[in-house]
């Protein structure tokens, strides 16, 4: 074993025994040892992804839960999950509400008549099951709801005009009132 020697700066130790004569080895030997060391720990370790990698995992992840958000309002409407087909996402935002972080999301829809549906979902950032879901249905024509939010960097995001989402409210009341089978977000 080689151990740095203090006396000599530049020298190296062989052994538990710092009394011996310096080695042979310089600073610049002990260092290409160490580079060389380290080289080979890092050949061990796995590759990181690509940023291209990156960015299509990111919009899978997105994807999937758009994808159940939609499964979600099928389910919630007695709908077979056969009958809607997520096309693409055409907006989203990240937004705040009741202490916590929501995606707001406007997505097209092919119903099983083949005719395209923008929908709205709210839902949370890493939303991977249905509990996740906050709202999600699909827009009217008329349909231009209020978001704060939204309205400052997402002006093209469209919102239920009957509510029924949480985040990016310039005051949250709430009514605990039971809701209804008529609620707007998931008809």
């Amino acid at each position: 074993m080689e151990k740095f020697c203090s006396d000599g700066f530049a020298r190296l130790h062989k052994g538990d025994d710092f009394t011996s004569s310096p080695s042979s080895n310089t600073l610049q030997e002990f260092g290409d040892v160490w580079l060389a060391a380290a080289e080979r720990q890092l050949s061990l370790s796995p590759k990181s992804p690509s940023p291209e990698e990156l960015t299509e995992r990111r919009q899978e992840r997105k994807r999937k839960g758009l994808v159940i958000a939609l499964n979600t309002y099928a389910k919630r409407n007695n709908m077979q999950l056969t009958d809607l087909e997520f096309v693409e996402e055409k907006e989203r935002n990240q937004v705040y509400g009741r202490g916590a972080l929501y995606v707001h999301s406007n997505f097209l829809v092919k119903g099983s008549d083949g005719k395209p549906t923008m929908f709205f979902a709210e839902m949370h950032p890493d939303c991977t099951q249905e509990e996740d879901v906050v709202c999600c249905t699909p827009l009217e024509e008329n349909d231009y709801g209020h978001c704060v939010e939204c309205d400052d960097r997402a002006k093209e995001l469209r919102h239920p005009s009957g509510g029924g989402y949480l985040g990016g409210h310039d005051e949250m009341i709430f009514h605990f009132e039971e809701l209804d089978s008529d609620d707007d977000c998931f008809m």
